[in-house]
């Protein structure tokens, strides 16, 4: 099964922020349904805070689905990929991928961008 990825991010009561993916077929186009499943999840971790938009919610790639995420998507529509919560501040030290996150969840402007291929250096720039 082909499916469409979908990159979110949501900002948490506690400030930081929750990285998912919503994984659909992909030959559903309509966002707001898309959207709407995002909100489900986010519910069901009482997380949820208003409406999903393109600001936290943007179409990333498509993949072909395992077993398990074909058959969670046959039967809810969807299927959630976890990823690990962002903290709402840096580390003392941060590793590229850390200030990578960190620009993704916090600076809209920065959080569906093309990041590859920036020093540290340019990544602490962006920070500041």
């Amino acid at each position: 099964m082909s499916v469409a990825v979908w990159d979110t991010y949501v900002k948490k009561r506690d400030g930081s922020v929750m990285h998912f993916d919503i994984l659909v077929p992909s030959s559903l186009k309509d966002t707001r349904t898309i959207y709407q499943y995002g909100e489900e999840y986010l519910a069901g971790k009482n997380e949820a805070g208003g409406r999903l938009d393109i600001e936290e919610c943007r179409f990333c790639h498509v993949e072909e689905a395992g077993a398990d995420i074909k058959a969670t998507i046959e039967a809810k529509g969807y299927f959630i990929l976890e990823m690990e919560d962002i903290p709402a501040a840096l580390p003392s030290n941060p590793t590229r991928r850390d200030m990578v996150l960190h620009l993704r969840a916090h600076y809209a402007q920065y959080r569906f961008a093309d990041l590859r291929g920036k020093s540290e250096t340019e990544l602490k720039a962006m920070i500041q």
